[in-house]
């Protein structure tokens, strides 16, 4: 399968995805007109300081071992063509149009091939290339697969702006109902970690700029250390496939606000999917 053919299949399977705004419509372009617009395969997000950039968002793969009953990727779907980036691929991919100027940065989620540690070092390798060989600056948003080991999110994290681990569902007996092979403690202990570090970076980053700078003067080929997820972290939950009420959503997204100063939390109405 080639590029093309790759891109096609996982920037559709992104567009469930809803943490950053999606253009929502699609409309070729013209005689006399510039530009079109697609319902995957691009998206907009916003920085820090308020600029709202252009991101690809697209799949590492589509690919899956786990069977979540409202996902198109589940691995019971025998519907779907399945394919998969290697790092080097997407990292090439990415940079090419960001040269041509169609993007600003990147939007990158994933099935779960194989395993969350698995999956989450292709991810690494993707944006190790995209930052350490092509000396990427641009905006990267990385979804954290729940169950990934500690040691490989605090790599993620500095390769990214913003992380996030999606909910998924707003109760764990929802979640086992729907998405058996995941549970609570493997999606909030990343979310937890992810905030804990976050905050540490932050409270370190003046001293870490003093040290850098004097440090850099004397040895000034060493790199600086990156800013870890500078943008904060965000989560998705899925509203409408189970029975939680209004009350217990608000009540949830609020803890999360609080708990683990969440950027946003995002909802997805439930869509069946074949």
């Amino acid at each position: 399968m080639d590029i093309v053919d790759k891109l096609s299949i996982l920037a559709d399977a992104a567009k469930y995805d809803v943490a950053c705004t999606s253009s929502g419509v699609g409309r070729a372009g013209g005689l006399g007109s510039v530009g079109n617009a697609s319902q995957a395969g691009c998206c907009h997000s916003f920085t820090p300081d308020g600029r709202c950039v252009t991101l690809l968002k697209v799949l590492m793969t589509n690919t899956c071992v786990y069977d979540c009953a409202y996902c198109v990727n589940r691995k019971s779907n025998e519907k779907i063509r399945r394919t998969a980036f290697t790092p080097r691929e997407l990292a090439d991919l990415t940079i090419g149009f960001y040269r041509r100027n169609y993007i600003e940065g990147l939007f990158l989620s994933s099935g779960v091939a194989g395993s969350p540690d698995h999956t989450t070092e292709l991810m690494i390798r993707t944006l190790s290339i995209l930052r350490d060989e092509h000396r990427f600056r641009g905006y990267i948003h990385a979804k954290t697969v729940p169950g990934t080991s500690p040691e490989l999110i605090d790599q993620l994290g500095l390769l990214s702006d913003r992380l996030s681990v999606n909910l998924e569902l707003p109760s764990s007996s929802s979640l086992s109902l729907l998405a058996p092979e995941k549970t609570r403690t493997s999606i909030i202990g990343p979310m937890r970690q992810i905030s804990a570090s976050i905050a540490e970076d932050a409270q370190s980053k003046a001293l870490r700029e003093k040290r850098t700078t004097l440090y850099l003067s004397k040895a000034p080929n060493v790199k600086a250390r990156r800013a870890w997820a500078p943008a904060g972290q965000s989560t998705q939950m899925i509203i409408g496939a189970t029975p939680e009420t209004d009350r217990h959503i608000m009540d949830l997204t609020e803890g999360l606000y609080k708990k683990y100063a969440l950027k946003r939390v995002f909802y997805s109405a439930y869509l069946p999917v074949v």
